[in-house]
């Protein structure tokens, strides 16, 4: 009798533990966004809009009781290196990391133009030189996030420009490969994804896409890391 007790209060406390675990779970989910300018929704005119940040959280708070987003270190001239250097510096950002639910990283962009523009004559091996950087600064930054982060790491890779200068196109073809390129990480092609200029940029001459795209490439992280959860 003792030891039908005993199962009958363990049993009661597992049902108890997974209940709360799951109402814990359900209520309050956090998308942390690490980011540019593009992660911020800017479209096509140089206006904030929504990002697929925010489509995303729309599409989880159909399931979730509560839905944060946490942009505190996102900014329109975010870069991978200042975002390394806050890794190293700023212990904030390691409990940020590991309340968050998911990550989502949009970088590499304003490293790259950056170096570019620094440079009074650009040449291959002067690109070659600043992707190598990127990508040392890069993988180095992923693992760092790694020691305070467990869950999934989306990174959202870049498309091309569409304007007549080799090193960029290039920079950008060469910078994707680097961001794809980790094992850690579930990649988001948007080269891809908004081939179709007419009806993701409203304004030709900007790099930046109307809602139409940013819904697109919510849908995308969506259903890859759902992918990946059923692969684990």
């Amino acid at each position: 009798m003792k030891r039908l007790i005993k199962l009958v209060v363990l049993l009661i406390i597992s049902l108890s533990v997974i209940f709360i675990y799951n109402q814990t779970n359900n209520s309050s989910y956090t998308i942390t966004s690490i980011g540019d300018k593009l992660s911020l929704g800017y479209n096509s005119y140089g206006i904030k809009e929504y990002s697929y940040i925010d489509f995303i959280k729309e599409e989880y708070e159909k399931e979730k009781d509560k839905v944060n987003i946490n942009q505190e270190y996102s900014s329109t001239d975010q870069t991978i290196k200042n975002t390394l250097n806050i890794m190293k510096n700023t212990p904030n950002i390691k409990k940020v990391l590991s309340d968050s639910n998911l990550l989502i990283i949009t970088l590499g962009y304003n490293d790259l133009l950056v170096s570019i523009s620094m440079e009074e004559e650009m040449s291959p091996s002067k690109l070659n030189k600043i992707l190598e950087e990127i990508n040392k600064n890069y993988q180095e930054l992923i693992t760092e996030i790694k020691k305070y982060y467990h869950n999934n790491i989306v990174v959202v890779g870049y498309y091309s420009p569409n304007i007549n200068d080799y090193y960029k196109e290039k920079g950008i073809q060469e910078l994707n490969k680097i961001l794809q390129n980790n094992q850690n990480i579930i990649y988001i092609d948007t080269n891809n994804l908004l081939k179709d200029r007419e009806k993701y940029f409203q304004n030709p001459k900007s790099y930046y896409p109307n809602h139409y795209a940013y819904d697109s490439i919510a849908q995308k992280i969506i259903r890859k890391t759902l992918e990946n959860k059923e692969n684990i």
